[in-house]
């Protein structure tokens, strides 16, 4: 057998060099992978902390800053929320801005497949933590990823081809993932629970009260909106039901 050179590089498959890639941009931003298994966030401690608890109907959900082309509709107490033919994004706006600590949690059902589920914390284009968009603004990923400061988590993205949930921070470092997670788990048809939270530097995304993704952010954004958000692909439109929508806030 003949020795390897010095020079000698090994060759990495998607998955490595996905995780490589992350770890690079979390040491050049000095943020730090956090441990999941720390971060219990059962609604009656969060209470007993000192967070307040906000629920919303799908009527009051309806009542949401409407963003983007899609319909609201509501069936069986569940919203319905779907884009309609070349949209480039639909997605609803909480009336309030949240401070620093803040849990969402839903229930979600993904009725298309090219569907990707979006929850956008601290989203804010002002020093107070206001949002505000362009006139006719149609609901497009450019403007977001160009102009807000904002935490964007997403899940079920394999048709916009992902390997699985992620944490995004915007402007900086913007598209390259703070965190990723080499699994997608959500299927089509089956209602999941999600939750994305931000506590202090702390981030997380959990599905079915599993962490999936969490990570320390050293210069976390302080307050914005909750968006949430639905994109399918250029040829397939994204749907969703959706349902006991809570917002957990300190």
């Amino acid at each position: 057998m003949q020795p390897l050179s010095s020079t000698y590089i090994p060759m990495l498959n998607s998955m490595q060099l996905s995780l490589l890639f992350n770890m690079l941009v979390q040491i050049s931003f000095g943020i730090e992978s956090a441990s999941c298994s720390e971060q219990s966030t059962e609604r009656r401690e969060l209470l007993a902390r000192g967070y307040q608890s906000q629920q919303f109907s799908a009527a009051q959900l309806k009542k949401w800053q409407i963003v983007g082309s899609g319909r609201l509709t509501i069936d069986h107490d569940q919203l319905v929320m779907s884009e309609v033919e070349d949209s480039k994004g639909f997605m609803l706006v909480s009336p309030e801005i949240y401070g620093r600590n803040v849990v969402v949690g839903y229930d979600v059902m993904v009725l298309r497949p090219a569907t990707v589920l979006i929850t956008n914390l601290a989203a804010s284009n002002r020093p107070d933590g206001a949002l505000t968009f362009p006139k006719d603004y149609d609901g497009n990923a450019k403007v977001m990823f160009e102009t807000l400061n904002m935490y964007m988590m997403v899940a079920h993205n394999a048709a916009h081809n992902k390997p699985g949930p992620f944490i995004r921070r915007y402007p900086l470092p913007g598209n390259s993932a703070l965190v990723t997670s080499q699994k997608n788990i959500m299927r089509t048809g089956q209602y999941y629970h999600v939750e994305a939270g931000k506590e202090g530097d702390q981030l997380w995304y959990k599905i079915n009260g599993k962490a999936i993704v969490c990570v320390k952010d050293p210069d976390p954004h302080d307050k914005g909106k909750v968006i949430l958000r639905i994109r399918g692909t250029g040829h397939e439109i994204a749907s969703i039901l959706l349902k006991n929508v809570i917002i957990l806030r300190k």
